[in-house]
């Protein structure tokens, strides 16, 4: 590993998927297998709003000095989740002088479903995540190793899946099944990767095999916040 000693040590800090739960992990890697020393995980938004203590009992339990990678699951996911663990991991990062990197929720799914696409020869994967107002978001992974998979957000009532046959995944992956099922096949790994993949794939964004992608909340829609009509208030003197 670039930079970094084998067996490495990771924090791992997920609120993706925080209409579920809020997860802390620390993982220790090595060139072959991953486990998890200490976890920690609380449902809904009351998760997210304890991270930074089930960061801390991770960090105690595991008996850590300092992480080696910090990794941040940077969505699609909520709001709220993904700002409040994004900047935990860069206070994180900040704190103990360790490097930081952000993951996808469908690449860090990606080791298990690049498998499966092989096995069963499909065109690819889709990774489908349940949004507001009947919509999902859609991952589909990148076409090579030096760029990143697009995140798009569709009305699920409308969409269509484009051509080809697709293994999909995500929470939303039974709904968009049942609308497409000639081009669509569920797969047993329908929720979300385990604390181990979100690290190891961390672990290689960090060496360079894969491209950069900072951690940082990914928005696949627009800002809803708009500014007033009137404009800003004068700064004040």
């Amino acid at each position: 590993m670039t930079g970094t000693s084998v067996p490495c040590r990771v924090m791992v800090l997920d609120a993706a998927p925080a209409a579920v739960e809020a997860r802390v992990a620390a993982v220790l890697l090595d060139e072959h297998d991953g486990k998890s020393l200490s976890l920690r995980h609380a449902p809904g938004h009351d998760g997210i709003g304890i991270m930074p203590s089930m960061l801390e009992e991770c960090l105690a339990e595991s008996e850590w000095q300092a992480p080696d990678l910090v990794v941040v699951v940077v969505g699609p996911g909520s709001f709220t989740g993904l700002r409040t663990s994004c900047s935990l991991a860069a206070g994180l990062a900040f704190g103990f002088g360790c490097p930081v990197v952000g993951v996808t929720r469908g690449e860090a799914l990606s080791p298990v479903l690049d498998t499966l696409v092989r096995q069963e020869e499909r065109t690819g994967w889709l990774c489908v995540t349940t949004a507001r107002r009947g919509r999902w978001f859609v991952e589909s992974p990148a076409p090579d190793p030096t760029t990143l998979g697009p995140v798009i957000a569709v009305k699920s009532a409308e969409w269509e899946p484009p051509t080809g046959s697709w293994i999909v995944a995500g929470d939303g992956a039974e709904q968009a099944v049942a609308c497409a099922p000639d081009r669509l096949f569920l797969v047993t790994v329908t929720g979300e990767a385990s604390p181990e993949d979100i690290a190891h794939v961390g672990l290689l964004r960090h060496q360079g095999r894969l491209a950069a992608r900072p951690p940082l909340p990914l928005y696949v829609d627009p800002p809803e916040a708009k500014l007033p009509a009137a404009g800003l208030r004068a700064r004040p003197e």
